[in-house]
């Protein structure tokens, strides 16, 4: 009885100990195993890190390196905003602004300014020099020598065969025929035009012999034509001054309007100290008022707008015209 409880107690413990060994390979198993799981675990981590390591190092390589040249990288785009300008207290904005229309350029009026003879040459000169925008430039003359000194290469030797290029000498008649020469070359030069202004001093041989003869050429053509021309001073002397007032009546028939500008009467704007080039140069600076004040009525923006039609409707057959203007300063220069 008591060998069969030490057989048994044997093979009890004997089975205990296949079970512990069975747990503890089970136990070795599972810790295996899990070294295992962890083991590629952290191998697919280290390699998901080199790919992506890698992809980030291909992108880099890829980028170009910044240029010394900054005009090689495009700029990033900007979006452009339009911000209208500060209000000026003395002009209306739309007279300050330059406005993205179609180029209306060829509709503008063609103005030719005819410069004749020596004091028309001089009021060209003086025209140019100022700056006056919107018209064209001709000068017409018997004198070569004069006529090289004009700033403009739209000019016209009027009849050289018949002056020899040295004047007419004071005679009008001279200067008549010179320009009825010379006339068809003028008028091609002033093709096209819509107004003419024909400048000219009255009481010499050119200006006052030729000025009639384009002038009624061009009004014959259809071209509104405007003369603007002085009278001489009275220290010029008597002869010049008939000589100016055969030629005006001449003229007068000749044109849409004229405008005649007496230079005696510009010693009321001088004083003891103005000289003989000074009064000349105020004669100049008339003329160019004449022609200015009337081309910037159609070439220059203003409040009251006038386009040539306009201009075309007063001044067409309208005969002698006055002309005024006038500078003011201080607190009532407005008044």
């Amino acid at each position: 009885m008591a060998i069969s409880r030490m057989k048994a107690a044997a093979t009890a413990l004997l089975r205990a100990r296949q079970a512990s060994q069975t747990v503890t390979q089970h136990l070795a198993f599972s810790t295996e195993a899990t070294e295992a799981a962890a083991a590629a675990l952290r191998l697919g981590f280290k390699k998901a890190q080199k790919d992506e390591d890698d992809a980030v190092k291909v992108d880099v390589e890829e980028k170009p390196e910044s240029p010394t040249d900054v005009s090689a990288v495009s700029p990033p785009a900007v979006e452009k905003k339009l911000v209208p300008p500060a209000m000026s207290s003395t002009q209306p904005l739309w007279l300050t602004q330059d406005h993205p229309v179609t180029d209306l350029s060829g509709f503008a009026p063609k103005i030719v300014v005819v410069g004749v003879g020596g004091a028309g040459g001089n009021a060209v000169n003086n025209m140019i020099a100022r700056g006056l925008q919107g018209v064209e430039f001709l000068v017409c003359n018997t004198d070569a020598q004069h006529l090289r000194t004009t700033l403009t290469e739209n000019r016209v030797q009027m009849a050289p065969e018949l002056t020899g290029g040295l004047g007419c000498g004071a005679n009008p008649e001279v200067g008549r025929e010179a320009a009825e020469t010379a006339i068809d070359e003028i008028l091609e030069r002033v093709q096209g035009a819509n107004m003419m202004f024909v400048t000219a001093g009255m009481g010499g041989g050119t200006g006052t012999g030729a000025a009639p003869v384009i002038a009624q050429a061009a009004l014959e053509a259809g071209i509104l034509t405007v003369a603007v021309v002085t009278k001489p001073f009275r220290f010029e002397g008597n002869n010049r001054a008939k000589l100016a007032a055969q030629g005006l009546a001449e003229l007068k028939d000749s044109v849409d309007t004229m405008l005649v500008i007496p230079n005696q009467n510009l010693f009321n704007m001088s004083n003891e100290r103005t000289s003989l080039m000074d009064a000349f140069r105020m004669a100049d600076n008339v003329l160019l008022d004449g022609v200015k004040n009337i081309s910037d009525l159609m070439v220059m923006p203003g409040l009251i707008n006038l386009d040539f039609a306009d201009v075309q409707s007063v001044m067409q057959n309208m005969g002698n015209a006055m002309m005024g203007s006038g500078e003011a300063d201080g607190e009532n220069r407005c008044v």
